[in-house]
C-alpha cells in the first residue's frame, strides 16, 4: 500500500494545480473527520486505491489510446478493493462491511 500512496501522490501531484490539490486534500481531511477510528483507514485506503486507478486510466488514454467509461473504471476500482480484502487489506474490508450496513 506504501507504493500506491507514494504513486497517487506522485499522480496527483502532476495531474492537479496546486490550487486543486489543496481543495483535495481539505476535502479528504473534512471527509474523513466525520468517520469513526476504525473507518478512516479504510476510507484513505479507498481514495488511493480510487486516485492510484484514476492515473492508470490516464496513462491508458494517453499512451495506450484506449478508455473505459466510468462505470468501467468504478467496477474495476471496486474489484481491486475486493481483491485487496482478499489479500488481507483489512482496512478496506472495513469500509465494505460499513457501506453494506
Amino acid at each position: 500500500m506504501r507504493q500506491i500512496h507514494s504513486s497517487s501522490h506522485t499522480a496527483l501531484h502532476l495531474l492537479l494545480s496546486e490550487s486543486s490539490r489543496a481543495m483535495l486534500a481539505d476535502w479528504w481531511q473534512l471527509a474523513r473527520i466525520g468517520l469513526p477510528g476504525e473507518l478512516r483507514r479504510a476510507f484513505d485506503s479507498a481514495v488511493l486505491l480510487a486516485t492510484w486507478n484514476l492515473w492508470k486510466e490516464r496513462n491508458r488514454r494517453t499512451f495506450d489510446g484506449v478508455s473505459k467509461t466510468p462505470l468501467q473504471l468504478f467496477h474495476l476500482i471496486v474489484d481491486e478493493a475486493d481483491a485487496g480484502i482478499t489479500a488481507s487489506l483489512t482496512s478496506l474490508a472495513l469500509l465494505v462491511t460499513a457501506r453494506a450496513s
